[in-house]
């Protein structure tokens, strides 16, 4: 008998059967048994269906909720949960019958941030009791598993489960997070849903969605950088670069166990892939990691990060609020969030002040504090490490992020909650009064009777450390022989303020609860204005083209520099003379300076100024009828009518003699660089050379990184260093600076 008759028959029916196939409904997958629900709340469930099939969902403790999945197959609705309490199971009926079961209603907390989140529990203090004693099915834990998308998506990709909080489940868990969840069951004696959402070495830009810091200059810049990277990448570029890496890596690892092994081991390169993949670039850990569990009904969430961040410390408040408030948009509600700030890290102090990216960032986090609503900070500044960025004490960081929430998120009192935080600063008399908040208890001092870590600045600029006494329960009074009249007062700012081998010693104000103050700084020093004093006779023939703090200095979306004071569209007409003059002040009050006068190199006056990529000003040429004025030692002074040079561009630049400057060091980064338009706006360097005598007459490198810019009178003279200062960050040992370019007409 043949049977191939039949075979269409079968075919047909196949295909009716297909045809008539219904999808099983699913649930969200951060929804599943063993999960925490926020108790007292409406919380949103979600999950997929056939298009308008209806879904019902019914819980244990007796509520109910009814939706249709729409058009995409696709189902949202709210269902009421109860007090504190469980074990529940939760039924999502459709088609077919999904159930939730042991789950506990109580708590949840979002926890996320970079490496110091993601610290696990077995890498923190005591790990090995802390994991033996960690038995609390009260307390359930959830990872959101590391992935990066350029693109939001809807769902977690990478399956993870909802589990009981015991040796077994806490070793790998975030340790700042478990500590958290412990304090606030131990207080609160409800259960305790933590979510783990963070990944090691990644920016605050990464976890922002792209609509929420679309006004963010700072953060606009760091996407055209991705952009450009990934616009040169190729598979081939980076496994050269990455070959080449390895090999330097080798020497350092080998030159570190010559010596030691003393300090942090060098890392190992590893290969990044296609930038646009990156888990840095701005909003794929936002798409991947918090998109999809956005609206999961959570109490609030706590958050440490930043050191990825410190070199925008000036600029992060505004960083950070952008993903507060977007988060908040997202979950439709404005819940309690709380951040870590940056422990001490790094070296002793040596200086009164030592402004920093860390401390700049230290102070943002502060600003945050008060100027966001429902926030808060936990301070870390006597619990960090010199030499590790991530300090292994993650209990008294959990501590205090869960006082912090007691405190202002539960009502709870009569404890200290906080570090004191400075309120109101008042100069007067020659003294400085900070009033504090202190966080419940009064102030204190820790370990000793005197009061360390105060300095106060005068109207000359220079830091001295200070006196201190606390006056009552929450002022402190600070003053000192050599400033008379202070404008200016410092605490603890410095990266590691707290280590005792510097001269400076330890910082030490606390609460009478063992908290510590945050680092603060109040006031301003008056403005830095010598040019009419050193230079009376240059400062009544020229007028002021452009004048601005290089300390200060900003750009503009990378493509404009930001003046104190332009009077480009006013002062037209030929130019016979453009001069340049640079001012500093170091930390111990001396003052140098250089002024250099020339020919007109362009008859644009933009391009007279700090070269921006906006004006197309880039200059590596010899200029004429110069004259040098200056009180440095290491300074020609004198006319020097064809001896003279400029290298003014936004770009990066390498120390190749690109114009065979005569002397010129082309192994060296001096006064015969070479340009690199590839990388622009890139390093930048603003530098004038008298070349006949080899030197650097002013140079201002690196725009807009504030005191991280290399600044310099005459040849760096530091052992290793470039003479023209590339590389060297010395904004950051400089008390005060002052540059004008100025025209005579």
């Amino acid at each position: 008998m043949k049977l191939s008759g039949i075979k269409p028959l079968v075919l047909l029916f196949a295909l009716s059967v297909v045809g008539q196939a219904k999808a099983d409904v699913t649930v969200g997958k951060i929804f599943a048994s063993n999960m925490v629900v926020q108790r007292d709340t409406e919380a949103p469930f979600w999950g997929t269906a056939d298009a308008g099939e209806k879904v019902a969902l019914s819980a244990s403790w007796g509520a109910e909720a009814e939706t249709t999945a729409d058009a995409d197959g696709r189902w949202r609705v709210k269902l009421e949960t109860p007090p504190a309490g469980g074990p529940f199971t939760i039924t999502i009926q459709g088609r077919n019958k999904v159930e939730l079961t042991n789950v506990l209603s109580g708590e949840v907390w979002l926890c996320s941030g970079q490496s110091n989140m993601q610290w696990s529990v077995a890498n923190s203090d005591n790990a090995k009791e802390e994991i033996a004693n960690a038995n609390h099915p009260e307390i359930r834990l959830f990872t959101v598993q590391n992935d990066a998308r350029n693109e939001a998506v809807e769902e977690l990709v990478r399956v993870t489960s909802w589990v009981p909080c015991s040796p077994e489940s806490v070793p790998g868990f975030s340790a700042a997070g478990y500590y958290f969840g412990r304090k606030l069951q131990e207080d609160l004696n409800v259960p305790i849903g933590l979510i783990n959402s963070s990944w090691g070495g990644t920016g605050v830009e990464a976890w922002t969605p792209s609509w929420g810091q679309e006004d963010d200059e700072v953060a606009q810049r760091i996407k055209e950088s991705w952009d450009k990277r990934d616009a040169d990448y190729t598979p081939e570029k980076e496994q050269a670069l990455f070959e080449k890496q390895t090999e330097e890596y080798k020497v350092k690892y080998e030159e570190w166990v010559k010596g030691g092994k003393e300090g942090n081991a060098p890392r190992k390169p590893r290969k990044e892939g296609q930038p646009h993949d990156n888990r840095n670039y701005p909003s794929n850990l936002y798409n991947s990691m918090i998109h999809p569990i956005r609206t999961f009904a959570i109490r609030g969430a706590i958050w440490y990060q930043g050191e990825h961040n410190a070199g925008q410390g000036a600029h992060y408040e505004v960083m950070l609020t952008n993903l507060i408030e977007s988060w908040r948009k997202d979950w439709g509600y404005d819940f309690p969030f709380y951040a870590v700030q940056l422990p001490n890290f790094m070296g002793a102090w040596k200086s009164p002040v030592e402004d920093s990216g860390w401390a700049q960032t230290r102070e943002a986090f502060i600003r945050v504090g008060e100027n966001v609503p429902n926030t808060g900070i936990a301070i870390t500044i006597d619990i960090g490490e010199a030499e590790n960025i991530h300090p292994s004490n993650k209990q008294d960081v959990g501590d205090r992020l869960g006082r912090l929430a007691l405190r202002k998120t539960y009502g709870k009192e009569g404890f200290a909650w906080s570090g004191p935080i400075p309120e109101t600063c008042d100069f007067s008399d020659g003294k400085a009064v900070v009033t504090f908040e202190t966080g419940g208890a009064p102030l204190g001092i820790r370990d000793g009777e005197t009061l360390e870590g105060f300095a106060l600045t005068g109207d000359d600029g220079v830091a001295y450390p200070a006196k201190a006494i606390i006056e009552g329960e929450n002022k402190v009074v600070v003053s000192c022989e050599e400033v008379p009249e202070p404008f200016m007062i410092h605490y603890a700012w410095a990266n590691n303020p707290i280590d005792p081998g510097g001269p400076i010693g330890a910082a030490n104000l606390v609460n009478k609860g063992g908290l510590p103050a945050t680092p603060f700084r109040f006031g301003s020093i008056p403005p830095f204005d010598t040019f009419a004093k050193t230079l009376p006779e240059e400062a009544g023939k020229y007028e002021l083209l452009y004048a601005f703090d290089p300390l200060q200095a900003k750009l503009t979306g990378g493509n404009d520099f930001v003046y104190e004071v332009d009077n480009s569209a006013t002062l037209q007409g030929p130019v016979k003379k453009v001069a340049y003059y640079l001012a500093l002040q170091d930390m111990e009050g001396k003052t140098t300076y250089a002024f250099v006068s020339m020919d007109p190199f362009d008859s644009d006056l933009k391009k007279l100024g700090v070269p921006a990529k906006s004006s197309g000003a880039r200059f590596q040429q010899k200029v004429t009828g110069a004259l040098i004025k200056s009180n440095a030692a290491n300074v020609k002074a004198g006319e020097f009518p064809e001896g003279c040079n400029i290298e003014f561009w936004d770009c990066n630049y390498g120390p190749g003699n690109q114009t065979g400057i005569e002397g010129g060091d082309n192994a060296t980064f001096d006064f015969g660089d070479q340009i690199n338009t590839e990388v622009s706006p890139g390093y930048s360097c603003m530098q004038i050379h008298n070349w006949q005598h080899k030197q650097t007459v002013i140079a201002f490198n690196k725009f807009g990184s504030g005191k991280n810019c290399d600044l310099g009178v005459g040849n760096c003279e530091i052992p290793g260093e470039n003479p023209d200062w590339t590389f060297t960050s010395s904004g950051n040992q400089t008390a005060r600076a002052e540059f004008k370019v100025l025209i005579l007409r």
